[in-house]
């Protein structure tokens, strides 16, 4: 049996050492039209996520993780991404996780952070890349594909997300106020949640491939 808690673990590590690796990136967007704190913010929720003692199985480690990010990162967007956590966690209890049971867990924690953030697709914002990736991740999962053949395959489509939001115009969060001029940066957001989920793919492609 797969130890799901365990590539869960090291699904937070390499979120972590991606983050880190493009902390500056994110400084530089976030003070498009905030205080440049987005990245920061994302490694010291992450470095607390990492350093729980965890427990249990995957969807219990990632609840704790979680918890432990909101706490530390701060912000909105430390609230966001900790919540969206959680809910994942909290919809993974089984010990064996398939590819339909992990798009649940992630449609659940997409849904917590619209309603959290009173957010959509195009207000600009991580959902611009979170959403896009698990609709792809759901119709992968009803085609029978694995957790790594879906998540790969649905990775281009958070890119897509992503690299939209460069021609948005903000109307969530700090940007909002800028409005036109918001416009022609990729959201901070939206981009760490691509790395994130690169993160995942990679950790997925090291220890799922065989």
């Amino acid at each position: 049996m797969i130890d799901t808690a365990a590539i869960a673990g090291k699904c937070l590590d390499t979120m972590l050492a991606t983050i880190q690796e493009h902390e500056e990136e994110l400084h530089k967007l976030d003070a498009v039209a905030g205080d440049g704190d987005h990245g920061a913010g994302m490694v010291r929720g992450l470095k607390a996520a990492v350093e729980v003692d965890y427990d249990g199985n995957a969807g219990e480690v990632l609840a704790q993780a979680g918890s432990a990010f909101s706490n530390a990162a701060g912000g909105a967007s430390g609230a966001l991404v900790g919540m969206f956590l959680m809910t994942v966690g909290n919809n993974l209890k089984q010990d064996e996780i398939n590819t339909a049971a992990v798009h649940t867990a992630l449609a659940n924690g997409l849904a917590t952070m619209k309603k959290l953030g009173k957010s959509d697709v195009g207000d600009k914002t991580m959902i611009d890349t979170l959403d896009p990736f698990v609709n792809a991740l759901g119709d992968a999962a009803s085609r029978g594909e694995s957790i790594l053949a879906a998540w790969t395959v649905a990775l281009p489509a958070a890119e897509e997300g992503r690299a939209s939001t460069v021609e948005m115009i903000a109307k969530r969060g700090r940007s909002a106020v800028l409005k036109e001029k918001s416009r022609g940066a990729a959201d901070p957001g939206a981009t760490s949640m691509l790395y994130m989920l690169r993160a995942v793919g990679d950790t997925l492609q090291a220890e799922c491939s065989t």
